[in-house]
């Protein structure tokens, strides 16, 4: 199983409920601040875990898919029935 990844943001302010981190090479991500841990302050080292979630990905490839095959049969059934 692969491993996580951890990764260093620190926190550098909230504005009207949007928590700005920014990572140690100065990128900047924007998340809702009902998200950061309780007690989180500006100024707040927090590490970020990244964890692949297979579970997950595999049901959002069904929906794909499954939208995907009735949209097509959608244009089947309009190009087999055409005025109507």
């Amino acid at each position: 199983m692969p491993e996580d990844k951890i990764m260093m943001v620190s926190l550098d302010r909230i504005e009207e409920g949007i928590a700005v981190l920014v990572t140690h090479d100065g990128h900047m991500w924007l998340l809702p601040a009902e998200h950061l841990p309780e007690e989180s302050r500006e100024g707040d080292v927090l590490d970020v875990f990244l964890r692949r979630n297979t579970g997950e990905t595999e049901k959002l490839a069904g929906r794909v898919h499954d939208l995907q095959q009735r949209l097509l049969d959608r244009t089947r059934e309009r190009d087999e029935n055409p005025g109507q």
